[in-house]
C-alpha cells in the first residue's frame, strides 16, 4: 500500500497558524477568568460589604431594573449561573461579575465585586474600638472564624514571632521587635478588595470609615491590575496580592503587644 502524502500549500499552513493562535487565545482567556477571584457555587451565602447596600436588578447590568436593595451586612444565595455571566467589569477600584442570587425571596442580578464568602464580624470585639487600630479586630476575627490551627513559636531576644497554621490554608504571623508590633494575615481563595471590604465592615462610625477610605492609595500593576491598597493610618495597613493568588493583610504598630 502506497504512503499517504499531505502536502501543505500555504493557505494550509496559515489555517493551522490561525487555529493555534486562537486555541492559545481561548486557553489565555479561560486561565485570566478563572485566576480573576473565585466563582461563587450555587447555593453560597454571600454577605453584602456595599456600606450603603447593594442593588439587586432584574438584568445583569447597571441600567436595569432595581427590584429591591440588599441593606449591608445581609446575606444572599448564589443560584443556577446563565452561562453567559463570564465577564469582569470595573466599579471604581472593584472588580466584579453579575452574579444571579435570592435574596428575601427575590431573584435577580447582583455585582458581585460587593459581595463576599468572607464571615461579617458579629462580636463587638471584632470591631473597632479605640480610633483606627484594627489589629485587635482582625486578630479576634481570625480566632472566631479560621477554626484550628497549629501553634509555632520563635522566641530570639529582641525578636518574638507567633505564627498560626490554619486547617483551611490560612495563615497569621503576629510579630514583636521592641515596640514594633506587626500582624500579618494570609487569606487565600479570596479576591484583594474582599479583605479590603473586610477591615471596612470592623469599623464602628461613619467618620471613621471615612478617614479609612481617604487614606486609601490603589495601586496598579502594568496590566491595569489592582494588586495592592495602601491604607495611610496611625497603624498602616497593606493588602497584597501575591503571585500565589494568596491576599497579605499587613498592619503595624508602635504599641506593645500584650498578647505576645
Amino acid at each position: 500500500m502506497a504512503a499517504l502524502k499531505i502536502k501543505k500549500g500555504k493557505d494550509q499552513t496559515k489555517t493551522f497558524k490561525c487555529l493555534f493562535a486562537t486555541l492559545f487565545m481561548v486557553i489565555f482567556y479561560v486561565q485570566m477568568w478563572a485566576s480573576n477571584g473565585p466563582g461563587f457555587i450555587e447555593g453560597t451565602q454571600l454577605y453584602v460589604v456595599a456600606n450603603s447596600g447593594l442593588t439587586l436588578r432584574l438584568e445583569p447590568k447597571m441600567e436595569a431594573e432595581v427590584l429591591t436593595i440588599a441593606e449591608f451586612g445581609s446575606s444572599v444565595e448564589v443560584l443556577n449561573q446563565p452561562d453567559s455571566l463570564q465577564y469582569l467589569e470595573k466599579v471604581n477600584w472593584v472588580e466584579g461579575r453579575w452574579v444571579y442570587v435570592e435574596y428575601d425571596g427575590i431573584r435577580g442580578y447582583m455585582f458581585d465585586g460587593y459581595l463576599t464568602d468572607l464571615p461579617m464580624p458579629i462580636y463587638e470585639f471584632e470591631r473597632c474600638q479605640l480610633d483606627l487600630d484594627l489589629i485587635y479586630p482582625l486578630e479576634s476575627w481570625t480566632d472566631v472564624n479560621l477554626g484550628e490551627y497549629e501553634q509555632t513559636e520563635i522566641d530570639a531576644g529582641a525578636l518574638k514571632k507567633l505564627t498560626y497554621h490554619f486547617i483551611g490554608g490560612e495563615k497569621m504571623i503576629k510579630s514583636q521587635k521592641g515596640d514594633r508590633y506587626k500582624l500579618e494575615l494570609y487569606l487565600n481563595e479570596v479576591r484583594l478588595m474582599d479583605a479590603y471590604h473586610l477591615l471596612q465592615s470592623m469599623i464602628d462610625t461613619k467618620e471613621r470609615l471615612e478617614v479609612f477610605k481617604n487614606q486609601s492609595t490603589f495601586i496598579e500593576d502594568r496590566e491595569g491590575d489592582l494588586y495592592k491598597v495602601k491604607v495611610n493610618l496611625d497603624n498602616p495597613i497593606v493588602f497584597r496580592k501575591l503571585k500565589s493568588g494568596d491576599i497579605k493583610v499587613t498592619i503595624t504598630s508602635d504599641q506593645y503587644a500584650c498578647g505576645m
